[in-house]
């Protein structure tokens, strides 16, 4: 058995597109009580109906954490992904052979 502290919460999810429904659902709003999502999920998706409400689970992990959303990388953004990879280890590399912030500045 695990000493992991949870506790129950709920949930609103919305639609990032309020108006076609064209988008990805995220949560809006944790709460503690199931009255308060159904309060705030009234009217709060897309063209005004009300946002979807369910129970989920928080874990304790130096803070509370529970459902998020991963928003999945466009083609650009695995083109771009390597050039700052390349960049953060370059500017890592002449750190560590000891030239100053402004040095670097000027680099670029």
């Amino acid at each position: 058995m695990s000493d992991e502290k949870t506790r129950k919460a709920w949930v609103v999810e919305v639609n990032t597109d309020l108006n076609e429904g064209r988008g990805s659902n995220y949560v809006k709003h944790i709460c503690d009580m199931e009255a308060t999502a159904i309060r705030l999920a009234k009217g709060a998706n897309v063209q005004g109906s009300n946002g979807h409400v369910r129970e989920v689970e928080l874990v304790w992990k130096s803070g509370w954490w529970g459902p998020v959303h991963i928003v999945e990388p466009r083609h650009e953004d695995k083109l771009a992904q390597p050039r700052l990879d390349a960049r953060r280890a370059a500017y890592e590399k002449a750190k560590s052979l000891g030239l100053t912030e402004e040095e670097i500045r000027s680099l670029t």
